[in-house]
């Protein structure tokens, strides 16, 4: 076995553009542009160098639907075992209900889920920003649950969550904020 058949020749064209390239990222590698071309075929020969996959994004989103129809499914057949037990089919309540949806959580949505009613202190606060809306009677107290209103809406673009409104609603002057 002589040292041509140890050691074989490869050799391809490259165009113009991917010579220059090449000749770039051999520059900044501070080596020779073959001894470059020779570590990238060692590393992919090697497994190590991975050609990027262009469909990720079509795995992720094949993921998402597998995980629909899973929860679809579980949805048919707590349907159907409802219509089995009681022997009529689901209210439409009920089906909005149970239907599943499909929710994000972010840091607005979560903070959407907190009172803005601070009682061991009786004052209110904002839940996005933390800002605190003091008062000293009841005519201010009632200028500060519509400053919170208008501070919701102008600085964070949004109206008050469910929670948010049905404490302000239920909230009664109590005394001064600390």
């Amino acid at each position: 076995m002589g040292y041509n058949e140890r050691n074989p020749i490869f050799s391809f064209r490259l165009g113009e553009y991917r010579h220059g390239k090449l000749l770039k990222l051999s520059k900044l590698n501070k080596m020779p542009a073959n001894d470059y071309l020779r570590s990238i075929v060692d590393q992919y020969l090697a497994g190590d160098l991975i050609p990027k996959a262009k469909d990720d994004l079509a795995v992720e989103m094949t993921k998402l639907k597998l995980q629909k129809i899973k929860a679809e499914i579980e949805y048919l057949k707590l349907k159907n075992k409802y219509m089995e037990t009681f022997g009529a089919p689901m209210s439409a309540s009920a089906t909005r209900i149970l239907k599943p949806q499909i929710t994000t959580t972010t840091q607005q949505t979560a903070a959407a889920l907190m009172s803005p009613y601070d009682e061991k202190n009786n004052r209110l606060q904002c839940t996005d920003c933390g800002i605190l809306f003091t008062y000293e009677n009841k005519d201010e107290f009632l200028q500060e649950k519509f400053e919170l209103e208008r501070h919701m809406t102008n600085n964070h673009n949004r109206g008050l969550s469910y929670l948010e409104k049905s404490v302000l609603d239920d909230l009664s002057f109590a005394g001064a904020s600390i």
